[in-house]
């Protein structure tokens, strides 16, 4: 489980009372920019310089490690991770990250969600110096 001290602090856990786990348990929730499979690819593409197909799993997972060794050796204070019910799919440039006692499936209104701060501007900025545009803040349990 990958967790980032967290510059602000995430609402509390409000789950409803008439609301029962029904899914895997997860025991954190993570903020950041989705990226898919495709941008992804051609990020790393353009890290690597050379070309990346995104229907060649070798090339996802390329893609994947040539943005992880860029983004986690520098001073960008994010993490970069795979995520989501299928692997190869989704990615999220983390900035926080908080415990959370939530399940998959439970109902999204009741989780908390993060707001943007000083470190998705310097995400953001990372984002727009690599060419991606197609991005969008979310918070997900992880």
């Amino acid at each position: 489980m990958l967790q980032e001290d967290s510059t602000s602090n995430p609402p509390s856990n409000t789950q409803s009372q008439t609301s029962y786990p029904s899914g895997p348990s997860r025991r954190s929730i993570v903020g950041g920019y989705v990226i898919d499979n495709a941008t992804c690819v051609a990020w790393g593409s353009r890290i690597m310089e050379r070309p990346l197909n995104p229907e060649v799993r070798n090339d996802s997972m390329a893609a994947l490690s040539a943005i992880l060794r860029k983004i986690e050796r520098r001073p960008y204070r994010a993490r970069f991770l795979m995520f989501g019910p299928e692997s190869w799919k989704q990615y999220m440039v983390m900035t926080q990250s908080a415990p959370f006692s939530g399940w998959k499936g439970m109902d999204p209104e009741l989780i908390p969600k993060f707001e943007e701060g000083e470190r998705e501007a310097v995400a953001r900025e990372l984002l727009k110096m690599e060419g991606i545009t197609q991005f969008e803040f979310r918070t997900e349990l992880y």
